[in-house]
């Protein structure tokens, strides 16, 4: 698992008797990904609704694998889950578009001067 991958991972609901699979890119980078059992994700939405702290984006943002619909990529939906619930990789971020998203991670985190 590599960080720029985009991912289909497996959501418990709170009830934790059934989960759903969503797509998501793993933000933390390979060093972390490599000792933790865990990995940073943020989440991927087919909502296009223009939104604060997100990214639009397709096929054309990828340097590998193909993208189903046009997405929105929620810099604002940070999660750190478990590696044992990533289904498989089926996509990687390019590095221009990574840089947009870590880009919106910093205006969200950025302290007010």
């Amino acid at each position: 698992m590599k960080q720029q991958d985009l991912v289909w991972i497996s959501i418990p609901y709170s009830s934790l008797e059934q989960s759903k699979v969503r797509p998501a890119v793993i933000v933390s980078n390979d060093s972390y990904n490599d000792k933790s059992q865990d990995i940073v994700v943020c989440a991927v939405t087919s909502k296009l609704d223009g939104m604060p702290y997100s990214i639009l984006i397709d096929t054309s943002n990828l340097s590998i694998g193909k993208l189903p619909v046009k997405s929105r990529i929620r810099a604002d939906k940070i999660m750190q889950i478990e590696k044992n619930l990533v289904i498989r990789q089926f996509a990687q971020l390019n590095k221009k578009t990574f840089d947009l998203l870590t880009s919106e991670i910093v205006k969200l985190i950025q302290r007010k001067k």
